[in-house]
């Protein structure tokens, strides 16, 4: 199948609900809500009005703070247990890998350790580390102490069933305000709800957002050919409608998966993507075209856009509205949105 890649972004932004008719449908993949209120941010350009209401964050995948819905917790509990070595050293980085009936013992610790109602990530390192074997709390020369590796720390939280607050630069964790369900039986869906919501994509896109390690498990692909270049899909990419014409996402939103150049050329990736402090990402028709930050003064958040004087026509109208949706998001109301040159 020959597809361009105009095609598949349409697709891609009428499956996400960019239209505003489906807001929720990106809950399948979570919604990345790092630094918080990001994640409100990409549910509110899709249309949700409510917030984060009824939703929970926890550390998923690749550890990072996500908003879920509660009723796919068990499910995506069972999907990112590691089941193999390679599996868990994904999660270890440079340490050596322990043993994957070690992860269950960090479950377990942090399930009876937990100090309070809430703690913050210290507090909890603290109380569960004493009680734990050095294979997983090997000596951090960062930190200069011993405490369990990292990422599968993370990992753990999200398989005691714990939580996180909602506001708060730093993280504070807290007990479900309802008893975690187990772990839920049933086929793997992060990877084909990746592929549905994503659409035509390279194996290594895939892999990289799940951060879980090789997968034995993959939903049925087919090769495509997109603008030339040879992807795998699942399903058929369905005629759809153009993409809004302005959008304000950040740098980790769900449409920006897959594979980069289909969103961006290359020197306008590298304004967007970088490895610190990575600005939003000013998509026009669809395409990532320049950048944009912000800043809070007052009751006036000011929305800065690279090159926001070449914008113009309804993509200038788009992108004026998508403030003041961010806007409604961060000041539930209470905010005004101002635009200008960066």
């Amino acid at each position: 199948m020959e597809l361009t890649g105009a095609q598949v972004l349409a697709h891609r932004a009428a499956v996400q609900g960019l239209h505003g008719d489906d807001p929720d449908a990106v809950l399948a993949l979570g919604v990345v809500d790092s630094p918080p209120k990001t994640g409100a941010a990409a549910l509110g350009v899709r249309g949700r009005r409510e917030g984060t209401e009824g939703l929970v964050r926890v550390l998923s995948l690749r550890g990072a703070p996500h908003l879920h819905r509660r009723e796919d917790l068990p499910a995506l509990r069972r999907q990112l247990r590691p089941r193999t070595e390679k599996q868990l050293a994904a999660w270890c980085g440079a340490f050596p890998v322990p043993d994957l009936a070690h992860v269950d013992l960090v479950v377990d610790a942090m399930r009876r350790e937990l100090p309070g109602d809430t703690a913050t990530k210290g507090e909890l390192s603290a109380a569960i580390t004493p009680g734990l074997p050095e294979v997983v709390t090997p000596y951090c020369a960062g930190c200069k102490a011993h405490h369990v590796i990292e990422n599968v720390f993370r990992l753990c939280t999200l398989l005691a069933g714990i939580e996180l607050e909602h506001q708060g630069a730093k993280l504070t964790f807290r007990r479900p305000t309802a008893k975690p369900e187990p772990e839920a039986p049933g086929e793997p869906t992060l990877l084909r709800d990746y592929a549905r919501l994503v659409g035509p994509f390279a194996k290594a896109d895939a892999e990289k957002w799940l951060g879980a390690g090789p997968q034995d498990t993959w939903p049925d692909l087919r090769p495509v050919r997109v603008d030339g270049k040879r992807l795998l899909a699942h399903e058929d990419v369905r005629e759809a409608p153009d993409p809004p014409a302005g959008l304000l996402l950040f740098p980790r939103d769900p449409y920006l998966l897959g594979p980069r150049h289909l969103v961006a050329d290359p020197d306008v990736a590298r304004q967007v993507w970088r490895p610190v402090g990575s600005p939003g990402a000013l998509v026009l028709h669809g395409r990532v075209a320049g950048t944009w930050r912000y800043e809070f003064s007052g009751r006036t958040v000011t929305f800065q856009v690279k090159g926001w004087s070449k914008v113009k026509g309804a993509a200038r109208g788009a992108v004026k509205d998508q403030a003041e949706v961010l806007a409604g998001v961060w000041g539930a109301g209470a905010l005004e949105a101002n635009v200008v040159e960066w």
